[in-house]
């Protein structure tokens, strides 16, 4: 009797002594595999695919028991990139919930500081709120330059010229990174800069072996193009951007198309088909379309002569063509008064 009580316990007792062992296992993997999926979420996020980071992050966010800091830090960035600016707020807000650390709080503040900022137009009301973000930011991790930098923008971008050129200063002397170096001298140079929407910088070869920048631009008035063959409305436009060359002078005005192709031929072919005689250039790396946070096709933006975003025209209207919409804007700007229909 005593062995048979035996035999019979024997399976429990492997049991129990076993299952902290297996559970750990689950558990080390589910971290791993969340972990995993934010990396994804992250580089997704990176190649401007932000509905695909957003569904990655949620999925490591699940395994990870809706615990999980960097998922909540990434959901943050996506939304913002997606345009809903409610969900980044409360992103945000869940990640400053979760952080242990003044490093992590400070990303969190810094990651809803932007989010206010990048849905235009920006009332005061935001740009207060903004300033509190980034100011917890820089409290939390006062020799961090990038914080620093972050408030004097929305310093300078309520006209707080003399406090915002402080924090650009003091940004400088903590020897930030090249990129955040260069932004933080822009901005001292010119406050103005902070207070408009300036294009970012970029160049390219076009499909003609035409070199083009926007330093080579500075003068003139350009209409981008983001487009792709297999966009219906963006072939639909093709004849109105023809109109819009035609309409005034190449000196004056610079239509160039990027298309977001992935086959190179099967572009080439249809630019050479349509007879696209404007510069064309496919941007490959999708690295154009990431500074200027393009998301949907077609899009257009219209740059003035000093590198300033006057507008920006998402997808088609049915009831209004793309030359309609950019007339009020072009007909601004001073580089092209009295040029049209000549």
């Amino acid at each position: 009797m005593p062995r048979a009580e035996f035999c019979l316990c024997l399976p429990f007792v492997l049991l129990t002594a076993s299952a902290p062992a297996i559970f750990g296992q689950e558990s080390s993997t589910r971290e791993a595999q969340s972990r995993q999926l934010s990396q994804n979420g992250y580089a997704a996020l990176k190649s401007g695919q932000a509905r695909e980071a957003l569904e990655l992050f949620e999925s490591a966010n699940k395994l990870a028991k809706d615990s999980c800091l960097e998922c909540y830090l990434g959901m943050t960035a996506a939304y913002t990139q997606l345009g809903k600016l409610s969900e980044a707020l409360d992103s945000g807000n869940r990640a400053l919930a979760i952080a242990t650390n003044d490093a992590d709080q400070a990303k969190a503040h810094k990651l809803r500081g932007r989010a206010l900022l990048s849905f235009l137009p920006v009332d005061e009301n935001r740009l207060q709120q903004a300033e509190q973000e980034f100011r917890a930011a820089a409290q939390l991790q006062p020799k961090q330059a990038i914080y620093r930098c972050d408030l004097g923008i929305v310093l300078l971008r309520q006209k707080k010229d003399v406090e915002g050129k402080e924090q650009l200063q003091n940004c400088l002397a903590m020897h930030p990174s090249p990129e955040v170096e260069r932004s933080a001298q822009l901005l001292l140079a010119d406050p103005r800069r902070a207070r408009e929407i300036f294009a970012p910088e970029f160049a390219f070869t076009s499909l003609q072996g035409e070199s083009i920048s926007l330093k080579e631009l500075f003068g003139k008035v350009v209409v981008l193009d983001f487009w792709a063959t297999w966009c219906p409305p963006c072939r639909e436009s093709l004849p109105e951007l023809k109109e819009l060359t035609k309409k005034y002078p190449s000196e004056k005005l610079a239509v160039i198309s990027v298309s977001a192709d992935e086959n190179e031929s099967q572009w080439k072919e249809f630019v050479a088909k349509k007879n696209m005689s404007w510069p064309q250039y496919r941007d490959a790396d999708g690295r154009v379309r990431r500074a200027f946070q393009v998301q949907s096709f077609p899009t257009y933006l219209v740059i003035d002569g000093d590198g300033i975003i006057k507008q920006r025209i998402v997808g088609l209207n049915p009831q209004e063509t793309v030359v309609h919409r950019l007339k009020a804007t072009l007909a601004t700007m001073p580089q092209l008064e009295g040029e049209a229909g000549k």
